[in-house]
């Protein structure tokens, strides 16, 4: 609560976005639970187009939390896809 009370600390609502590009050479991908009611998906959506390469996967079955079955075999299998990298 304290972080979103003072903006995360950022300079500007979308200084995520606006530094994205940044990232562009950087293998990334965002798992997304479909009924996560704490981050909306839009913001996901609005991240993967400043970030095309960006690998967004939404979870059918999941909310926020990371040890739901569905964000949990997709953490884990992005994991073994990138001790291939």
């Amino acid at each position: 609560c304290h972080y979103f009370t003072n903006g995360i600390f950022l300079d500007e609502d979308e200084w995520i976005l606006n530094q994205a590009h940044k990232l562009a050479s950087i293998p990334t991908t965002l798992i997304h639970g479909r009924y996560d009611v704490v981050c909306p998906a839009e913001n996901a959506w609005d991240l993967k187009k400043k970030m095309p390469h960006m690998d967004l996967q939404f979870i059918e079955d999941a909310g926020h939390n990371t040890f739901e079955k569905g964000i949990a075999e997709a953490l884990l299998k992005t994991m073994e896809g990138l001790k291939q990298l």
